[in-house]
This record gives structure tokens, sequence and C-alpha cells, in this order.
């Protein structure tokens, strides 16, 4: 039933309506009226030729302003009016002479054709002007799009576009939200999200594919204006409606505005297949980049935690092996490496845990005023055992001030930093910890003696699981460096890296200094202790 009315409202509306119905055909015979009672009063003065060129030259004007069916009616209306007012015998439609009737038939089909070939120009520059504007709002809508950045940014202008370029009164774009429809964009905003439920009810049946309901519609309430509905079909489905109401100078919706009003709701099908596509694109991305890290971090962390497990693992099977007697410094050995192993353990599940902390934004140091000379000495005391083979010391400036911010972080970044430079730097190299005042912060950070780091290797080092060539037999996860700077930008401050090949390398920071008044530490002094 849908399919056959609209079937019938389309051949209504391409067909052209009778003259006693189009006011063209009025203004038509309006024309030939007027013209005619002002030549009947002139008609002493006017001749024949004259009259004739008059009657021609108003079918030109007709045809140019109307069409060809208004032009034709002019035409005739002419013809019956030069016969019955300004041939003989007068107001009669019969002739007093032939030459009359072959001026008559001949002025009829040189107005017939003429007119028609004037009103055939005049379509066919309509079209053009329709093909020109469409282009020009394509060019607009697509001048608008290049801005958007988001699917609803981007649907917000075609509904802008649609209400400001082409003329209507008000436009929305309607998206499936589950199983129902729901507005995503419309202009202008005194609109409002609410759709009238008869509107809904025609924008679901475009949705399910309905022909018929894409139709103009009349008002639901009779001070609403007509309302067209266009699909918006992406590739295999229609994936939601465009909704427009008020055509430009209150007229009806007729089917060349639905032909452009399409190019506007393909162009929203277009911003919808393109954020579908950028959406698989970035899960796509995203699952990519999750098995990089997934297999990244295995390759990282796989020697840092096997290392410890194995020997703490083999210490402990020997302690317990009943069939060796061992002796009390022997076992000491073994318990001192247990310790080692475990506390390197410790170091490196931490390190995993406080860099998914990062990640996840649930770092939330606990500040407390601290005194930086301790901080250092403490490290200095922690790391002694580890470097062993190196000459560890720490320089602090006299008198610095107390700082407020989180021990147990801040002294692993510290902790991380010498355990850096102890792997990357020879045995018997110098490590110092450094600690000074700078504007407004206070500067701790790690100096070595060792070779230095390509100037290529720098700006990637805080990068997680980057590690910048280390020596064949030297662990690491490659995210140190990562965690001292998620911890150090917590605390508000900046981490870098100073090297030169061959002049050792200096990774520094700050934390900034909370007041200028910061209170001073009573025993802060100059400390170098020397392993």
């Amino acid at each position: 039933m849908g399919q056959h009315v609209g079937t019938w409202w389309r051949r209504l509306a391409a067909a052209e309506p009778p003259p006693w119905r189009d006011r063209r055909y009025g203004f038509a015979t309006t024309v030939i009226a007027l013209a005619t009672a002002a030549m009947a009063a002139l008609h002493s003065s006017l001749g024949l030729l004259n009259v004739l060129l008059l009657y021609l030259l108003l079918s030109f004007t007709v045809a140019l302003a109307t069409g060809p069916g208004p032009a034709a009616w002019t035409a005739v209306l002419g013809f019956l009016a030069f016969d019955f007012f300004f041939i003989p015998h007068y107001q009669s439609l019969s002739v007093a002479r032939s030459e009359y009737a072959a001026i008559l038939f001949a002025y009829l089909g040189v107005a017939i054709v003429t007119g028609q070939l004037v009103a055939r120009v005049r379509t066919r520059t309509e079209a053009a002007e329709r093909e020109r504007r469409r282009t020009a709002l394509l060019y607009e809508l697509n001048r608008a799009l290049v801005g958007g950045v988001t699917l609803d940014a981007i649907l917000d202008r075609i509904v802008e576009r649609v209400v400001h370029v082409y003329g209507a009164a008000g436009a929305r774009i309607l998206l499936p939200d589950g199983d129902v429809l729901a507005v995503r964009a419309v202009h202008p905003a005194s609109a409002g999200a609410a759709i009238d439920a008869a509107d809904l009810a025609i924008a679901e049946q475009v949705r399910r594919g309905n022909p018929a309901a894409a139709l103009t519609h009349g008002s639901h309430r009779r001070d609403e204006p007509d309302t067209l509905f266009i699909p918006i079909a992406s590739p295999g489905q229609i994936a939601g409606v465009l909704q427009v109401w008020g055509r430009p100078r209150s007229e009806r919706f007729r089917p060349d505005d639905e032909t452009l009003l399409i190019s506007f709701a393909g162009q929203a099908a277009l911003a919808l297949e393109r954020a579908r596509l950028t959406d698989e694109a970035a899960h796509a991305a995203a699952l990519a980049r999750s098995d990089e890290l997934k297999s990244a971090l295995l390759s990282a962390v796989s020697h840092d935690l096997r290392t410890p497990l194995a020997s703490i693992k083999a210490s402990v099977t020997a302690l317990m092996d009943d069939s060796v007697t061992w002796g009390a410094d022997v076992q000491r050995e073994f318990l001192e490496a247990i310790d080692e192993e475990t506390d390197r353990l410790t170091l490196v599940v931490g390190n995993l845990l406080d860099l998914s902390r990062i990640e996840g934004g649930a770092l939330r140091p606990e500040r407390e005023w601290y005194d930086v000379a301790e901080l250092v000495e403490d490290v200095l005391m922690r790391m002694t055992n580890r470097a062993s083979d190196h000459r560890l010391t720490a320089t602090v400036e006299p008198g610095l001030p107390l700082l407020r911010f989180d021990y147990v972080e801040i002294s692993q970044v510290l902790v991380n930093l010498v355990e850096n430079a102890l792997k990357y730097t020879p045995p018997g190299t110098s490590i110092a910890i450094l600690a000074r005042l700078v504007p407004g912060a206070v500067e701790l950070g790690v100096h070595d003696a060792g070779p230095g780091i390509a100037a290529h290797h720098q700006h990637r080092l805080f990068e997680k699981f980057y590690r910048s060539g280390a020596p064949d037999g030297i662990g690491g996860s490659g995210i140190g460096l990562a965690i001292c700077k998620g911890l150090v930008e917590a605390h508000g401050g900046e981490i870098l890296v100073r090297s030169a090949p061959g002049a050792g390398t200096s990774v520094l920071f700050t934390l900034p200094l909370d007041t200028p008044d910061a209170p001073v530490a009573a025993d802060a002094g100059a400390a170098a202790t020397a392993r």
C-alpha cells in the first residue's frame, strides 16, 4: 500500500498541473488581457505589424519567465485576441481576407516554436544553476568537514550546513542507539533532542528500507512545515536518517530537493564509514601495540626474573641437601646470595608494579618534609654492597632546604639511577650521587665515569623497554628510567640526561621548592663518603 502511495505521489509531483490550477497560466492570461486592453485603446495609432510583434514579444517574455507550458498558452491566447480585436471582422474569430488568416497562423507557429525554444533555454539554464548550486553546496559541506575531528563534530557540521547553506528551517541526524533511533545531531539547537513520535515512526520506516516513507510528508500539526526524510546509506545497510524540515521560501519539497539532500546524506554516510574505519584501525593498532608491549615485557623481564629465582632456588636446594655438611661460612654465603637475589627480585617486581601505576594514572605521591642529605646518605648505604666493583660517592651542597616528597618513590629513583650506572660502566670507575640547589628547585642525580651514551640514543632513554645497546651479558628490562621519569613528573619535576661518548653520563632530576622560604636542614652539610 505504501509503495503504491509513493509511486502516485511521485507521478503527481512530476506531472504539470492543469492551467486553471497553475498560477503561471493565470499570470500569462493576465499579461495577455492587460496588453490587449492597452493595445485596443491605441488601436488607431498602432498598425497590425506592431500589434503582432508586441504579442510575439509577450510570448517570448512569458516563456522566459514561466516555462514551456505557459509560453504555448500565451501564444494561443495572443492568437485569439489578435484575431478577435485587431483583424477584420472585429470582435469575431472570422477573418475578412485570406491573407489575414496566413498572418494569424504564421504568428501562432512562430510564437509557439520560438516560445518553446526560449523555454527550453530557460529550463537548461535552471538545470545548470541547480547543478552549480548543488556543487557549491557540496563544496561548502566538504570544506566544513575538513576541520571535523570527531564524528559528532562532523555530523554537527552537516546539519548546520543543511540549515545555513541549503536554507532549511532545521535538520536532524538520527542514528541507531540500540534498537531505536536517537537524535545524534540537530540544528538549530533550539529544536532540542526530542523528536515527534510520528516523525520517529517515519524515520524508523526509512531506516528499515521503506521507500515511500522517505517522501515528503505533510505536517502532523497545522502549524508545522513539511518534512523530508533521507536515508543515510552506508555499504550494505541504512546507517541512519537525515530529517530536514522547512524548505526555502516555505514551499513544499520537490523531487530535486530530495536529490540535492541525498548528497548531504551521502556525506554523513561517508563520515560514519570513516569513523567506523578509524575505530577499527585504532582498535587494530591498540591490539598490535598491546601484543608488542606484551612481547617486549616478557622478553625484557624474563632474564631479570629467572636469574634471581634460579640463584635463590640453587642456594635453598644446596642448604636443604642433607648429604652435604656445609660450614658456617658457606651457609652464610648462601644466605647472603638469597638475600641479595631477593632484593633484586623485589626491585624488578616493584618496578613493574610502579610502571602499571604510572600507566594507569594511579600514582599519588605521599609527600612529607624530608632532608635531602639524609635521603642521599640512605641510598648510598643501601647501594654500597652492590657497588663492590665501583667507587661510589655522594656530594651534597651545604644548606639545602627541606623538601616535600614521597621518600620511598624518590629513593627508588636514585636507586634505579645507581643500578643503571653500575650495569653500564666498567668495574673500577667512579659513580657519584649529587644534590645541589638550582633556581626554584633542588637538583639530584647520578654521574658516572663510564663510556657515555651516543646522542642518537639519548632522546629515547626514558621510553619503556628501550635499551641503548647494552653489552653482552648485562640484563635489564628497559623500564627503570621510564619509572624514574614517571615518579619525578608526579612530583612536578623534570628529568634529563647529559652524556657524551668518553665523557661519562649524568642523569639529573629536579624537585621543586614548595615555598620560597622552605626550612633549612639543621645538620645539612657536605657529604663525601667513599666506599
